[in-house]
């Protein structure tokens, strides 16, 4: 008697080997899971060759490494099986991870964390819907191969990262996640979903490492380039006026952000002063324009005043705060907690969604000082208003 084919309730898309996510991220049946995650063990359990592919997994040294893994519910399969669905998930997902880890650098002297996009490619290979061999299409090529000869690895030069709950900008992820099902859950989208995963597509390959190890300055114009793009496509116009306005319609907290003391690229006599952060979308445009038109660029074309930082380390974090003007991002409804009072929970509520904004800002700040002042500043050792007035600011 022939067995009864068991039905999966889950269908695995596309691995992510860079990354080893610790708590699944998921919505309306589409969700990034561990290993250790009981839908991905039960596939395991039933399909021997699936659970092969799982575990062929290394680094370019052979040292054993456990994937992550998009699965799309059975149901949900028809609505979100589209590679630039899965893909625009896994964006929404990165750019909540790659700007919050950039403001660590910036404002803790922390470098851990995922800065770069690269940790989220997508492997080329994935078992087929037989379960019986590793499939692979792209631009290049189709082709089909055995389980059993498959060397799966992650990608050379990176180190494979753990993917912690607190990596996570917890404000911004869950905006972005309720957008991806408006854009790619529904017939007939609203024009400004599309152009928010049109943007996200773009500041993912500008998240990019610009190379390996023979980058040069012209791959970081080129990354700052991708950049400025990922803001005007949120725009109405895709100007540079357009996004200055769209940059002052959030909410900015820290006082030294919004002091209207600069003058920005394409800022004329008599105009008023503008706010840092225009100053500095301004010093981004303007690279722009030099780098992709083939301007004369010196060797310090991307180390900017006042703090003679590299622009390439603010991008992400300012694309960050577009987002947040754009998605017009505010805290949760207030919901008490057993115990807690209205004026507690409002507090408390307004510290857990704040603080990933707190520290991009400040950040975004620290292009005021060079490494060295902002070390001392953060030590106590100097005020920030002194080290800013003994540079001529």
């Amino acid at each position: 008697m022939p067995r009864k084919r068991v039905v999966d309730d889950w269908i695995p898309m596309f691995t992510l080997p860079n990354i080893e996510i610790r708590e699944a991220i998921e919505i309306d049946g589409v969700a990034l899971v561990s290993m250790a995650d009981e839908r991905l063990l039960t596939l395991a359990s039933r399909h021997k060759r699936f659970a092969m592919y799982l575990n062929r997994f290394t680094t370019e040294f052979g040292q054993q490494v456990s994937p992550s893994v998009i699965l799309v519910r059975k149901d949900k399969l028809a609505i979100y099986r589209s590679a630039e669905a899965l893909a625009g998930f896994r964006d929404v997902i990165a750019i909540s991870i790659i700007p919050y880890a950039w403001s660590h650098v910036l404002r803790y002297e922390n470098n851990h964390g995922i800065k770069y996009s690269n940790w989220f490619m997508f492997y080329p290979w994935i078992t087929d819907n037989k379960w019986e061999h590793v499939v692979m299409q792209s631009l290049a090529q189709l082709a089909l191969h055995e389980v059993k000869a498959m060397k799966g690895q992650t990608s050379p030069g990176i180190s494979p990262e753990r993917l912690m709950p607190n990596m996570l900008d917890n404000a911004l992820l869950p905006a972005l996640l309720k957008r991806w099902v408006k854009r790619f859950g529904t017939p007939n989208p609203p024009t400004e979903d599309m152009s928010l995963f049109y943007s996200l597509n773009m500041a993912m390959a500008a998240a990019g490492l610009p190379g390996n190890v023979e980058v040069t300055m012209y791959d970081l114009g080129r990354s700052v380039a991708l950049w400025v793009s990922a803001f005007e496509i949120l725009t109405d116009k895709g100007t540079c006026e357009a996004v200055y306005r769209l940059l002052d319609s959030t909410k900015w907290n820290l006082s030294t952000n919004t002091e209207p003391i600069y003058e920005p690229h394409k800022h004329k006599q008599g105009q008023p002063k503008r706010p840092l952060y225009i100053w500095l979308y301004g010093a981004m445009h303007h690279a722009r324009n030099d780098f992709i038109h083939g301007n004369p660029i010196s060797d310090s074309r991307l180390i900017v005043a006042p703090g003679k930082r590299p622009l390439t380390l603010y991008t992400a974090m300012l694309y960050r705060m577009a987002l947040a003007a754009f998605l017009d991002l505010q805290p949760p409804v207030i919901v008490p907690t057993e115990g807690e009072t209205e004026y507690e929970a409002h507090w408390r509520l307004h510290h857990d969604f704040g603080i990933y904004q707190s520290d991009i800002e400040a950040a975004i700040s620290t292009i005021l000082y060079t490494a060295e002042e902002y070390r001392e500043i953060r030590q106590g050792r100097v005020d920030a208003a002194m080290a800013r007035s003994a540079i001529g600011r």
